[in-house]
């Protein structure tokens, strides 16, 4: 810590009244004490050494030449600060600094160094996370709940684990290492060195496959934490293996427990007389369904008639999950744990199971099936007159992929010709209401996959956005603005629910995206809210097609906060709605499930049911599942582009450069969105820098510069899946 750093602390800030001169200094009052300034530099110094102990030659060293203070001072100064007890001397001439005695308890969890950080609990936004050295963390493991000692408060508090309260029991996939009957799991991403050593004997066969090993141990003077083998998935490198593997990698499981399995099974396909007539009757109403051709489950239908007066009538049908998982049920706690359906590159981990994702809660074409709906009476121009929710009977006449329905749309010929387009038009309207009033029109590139028989890619295809995408996305953004809007102003005194809730960007991403801008000669004006919509999505408008657009969609995601569920807060920067939730997929969101039983509870009662912080913490935990879900979705990915470049190792692309590191150049394939890293280490010629004011590497010698957008010629120098780690080189070298 510098000299000034140290001046600030201990004397700038503090008031002119504190301060008196005296023999060897100046004096400061801290916590009632008067220090002299020589007193509060050294113990500024033991404040930044919390780890072991330290003589007077060692502070000494630490202080520079301007304090101009000798070791005799110094050592006077530790002697003081232990009389005061600030100190510490345990054993002769040896100092370090003495804390007060806080212990907390709370979730550690390890960086790649092999450090830990605990996160309190009932911590609050401004709480900080507790550093806990690498030999200070008492055999504790990823995810345990551990009792600390906090040693150091300032910028970074410093503690050292003082026993494991309860283990986590995290499962960790790798490949099995077995000899003589005695197993060990050589873990894939585990933040700790050790192996784990397997409990029992294990199969000799099993050598060299890939497994699930659940941790419940770390014993005292043992080298290995203990695990149970949970499930062997097969060989390494094969697809199904790597895939569950990277399922498992991220908390959530392929399979069903066998009760759960067992619950769904018990559920009749056929619904009952009583049942009927407790619902409205929607069958009569023209009713279909849009999705991707591929999908086996349909959570939602779109009914649409036209009234007297020249009104319309639009119905939002959703799949009553809620009539099958009742609260409390053992299908209800599984899906509460998995929070949300899992999309991997190659396929779909389900948040229910097949009996009820694919059939009773899929709203089949030419069946019957039950579904909360919401149904609006509107103008043509999308003005809303009436709305009504409750729990219904559907049955869906047609089932479209969204490219019949395009075909429909463009060509006005075919059934539901007329009716697709109308409500093209309809949803058009609403889009552009959204708009002006402030949305931001992010449209970001999808990838999927052609996949062989055996799951090894062929193609990377860029999923094609059309009309028919947009007309569904509108109504349902519609729905779950309305339910929201419904509870949060119609309902009198207002009720606990579930949000979708998107914060405002904050004001420091916003700088720093307003100058990574200016790099590409465009202006973000971020004087206002107003002013910042307008010109985000003239930036997108601007960007459109250009080799910087991908950069810069990407660069404007991340300087927007992220969006979460809560119960506290339903405005959405984004969509620019005041009030909004998540209705319309209760199969894949668990959100969504909460937010059908509450509204269907309120229709009926104007009592809550639940209290709010019961809502925030399934809303707490929906947003971290939903969290591992996208990153086990991107971790997919990368193991099938790394998959699909392995086979072309040695051929050359256009690319751009999507990112720059003090260690490498990250390039994106213009033609499969396959990205890369050129390591600075690789490029001959000349040494490069990165220079991150200036968001450029540099080569010294040469002065070339790569910046984000530049577009260069790699070549595939390398592509591991296991690891999902792509290394590209340019191409003149």
């Amino acid at each position: 810590m510098l000299f000034g750093t140290y001046l600030n602390q201990s004397l700038w800030k503090l008031s002119p009244s504190f301060v008196k001169p005296c023999r060897i200094g100046i004096f400061v009052e801290v916590g009632g004490e008067k220090l002299s300034l020589a007193e509060k530099l050294v113990l500024a110094i033991l404040e930044d050494h919390p780890k072991g102990t330290m003589n007077a030659n060692r502070v000494m060293s630490r202080i520079p030449r301007e304090a101009r203070l000798n070791t005799d001072i110094v050592y006077k100064a530790l002697l003081r600060l232990t009389h005061l007890n600030k100190a510490e001397q345990p054993s002769k001439g040896q100092f370090r600094i003495k804390h007060p005695a806080v212990k907390i308890t709370g979730i550690i969890e390890f960086v790649r160094s092999g450090d830990g950080f605990v996160t309190p609990e009932n911590a609050g936004a401004e709480t900080k996370d507790i550093f806990i050295p690498s030999e200070w963390l008492n055999r504790s493991l990823p995810g345990d709940t551990v009792e600390v000692d906090v040693l150091g408060g300032g910028n970074r508090p410093t503690g050292r684990v003082i026993r494991v309260v309860s283990r986590s029991k995290r499962r960790y996939t790798g490949n099995l290492d077995v000899f003589e009957g005695s197993g060990y799991l050589i873990a894939d991403k585990a933040p700790f060195k050790a192996d784990i050593r397997i409990e029992g004997k294990v199969d000799s066969e099993l050598d060299g496959m890939k497994a699930i090993v659940e941790v419940f141990d770390y014993p005292e003077k043992k080298q290995n934490p203990i695990g149970k083998l949970i499930e062997v998935l097969g060989k390494p490198g094969t697809n199904d293996a790597e895939m569950h593997a990277i399922v498992a990698e991220f908390g959530f499981s392929v399979s069903f427990p066998a009760d759960v399995e067992k619950e769904a099974e018990s559920f009749s396909e056929d619904i009952p007389d009583q049942t009927i007539r407790e619902r409205r009757d929607f069958r009569q109403t023209p009713t279909c369904t849009i999705d991707p051709a591929d999908a086996k489950d349909f959570d939602d239908a779109i009914s649409y008639r036209k009234l007297e007066d020249g009104l319309i009538e639009l119905g939002v049908h959703i799949a009553d999950v809620s009539h099958f998982v009742t609260e409390g049920s053992r299908l209800d706690q599984e899906a509460l744990q998995r929070g949300t359906s899992v999309y991997l590159a190659d396929r779909t981990i389900p948040m229910l199971p097949e009996k009820l994702s694919n059939n009773l809660c899929s709203l089949r074409p030419h069946q019957d099936r039950l579904a909360f709906s919401a149904v609006f009476t509107m103008t043509e121009n999308g003005e809303v007159k009436d709305r009504w929710f409750g729990k219904s009977i559907i049955h869906s006449q047609r089932r479209f992929s969204y490219e019949e329905a395009q075909d429909r749309i463009k060509t006005g010929q075919g059934d539901w010709a007329k009716e697709l387009g109308e409500l093209n038009t309809l949803a058009e309207k609403f889009q552009r209401s959204r708009f002006k009033a402030g949305a931001i029109s992010f449209e970001t590139d999808e990838i999927r996959f052609k996949l062989d028989s055996q799951g090894k890619p062929l193609e990377v295809l860029v999923k094609k956005r059309f009309e028919a995408h947009k007309l569904i996305e509108e109504f349902m953004l519609l729905a779950n603005r309305e339910v929201a809007y419904y509870i949060k102003t119609l309902q009198k005194p207002e009720l606990p629910y579930i949000y979708r809730t998107h914060d405002a960007p904050p004001t420091d991403r916003l700088i720093e995206f307003s100058k990574f801008c200016k790099l590409f000669g465009y202006r973000i004006d971020i004087s206002t809210e107003a002013n910042l919509r307008a010109s985000m999505n003239k930036l997108l408008k601007e960007i459109e097609g250009k080799p910087e657009e991908d950069v810069l969609q990407q660069m404007a995601l991340r300087s927007m906060a992220k969006a979460v569920y809560t119960s506290q807060k339903s405005t959405h920067f984004g969509l620019a709605f005041d009030y909004y939730t998540h209705f319309t997929s209760p199969i894949r969101r668990y959100p969504d499930l909460i937010a059908h039983r509450l509204l269907q509870h309120y229709l009926h009662k104007r009592n809550a049911v639940i209290t709010a912080d019961s809502i925030e913490g399934m809303a707490k935990h929906s947003s971290n599942m939903e969290q591992k879900a996208a990153e086990a979705e991107r971790a997919s990915t990368k193991y099938k582009m790394a998959e699909f470049l392995e086979a072309r190792v040695g051929q050359y692309f256009e690319a751009v450069v999507s990112g720059l590191t003090e260690w490498g150049i990250f390039a994106e394939i213009i033609e499969n969105h396959c990205e890369g890293m050129i390591r600075l280490s690789d490029i001959k010629g000349d040494r490069y820098e990165y220079f991150e004011s200036e968001r450029k590497v540099m080569g010294r010698r040469t002065r070339r510069t790569f910046s984000l957008g530049d577009v260069i010629t790699i070549k595939v120098k390398n592509a591991n899946p296991q690891t999902r780690q792509i290394d590209f080189q340019l191409s003149e070298w």
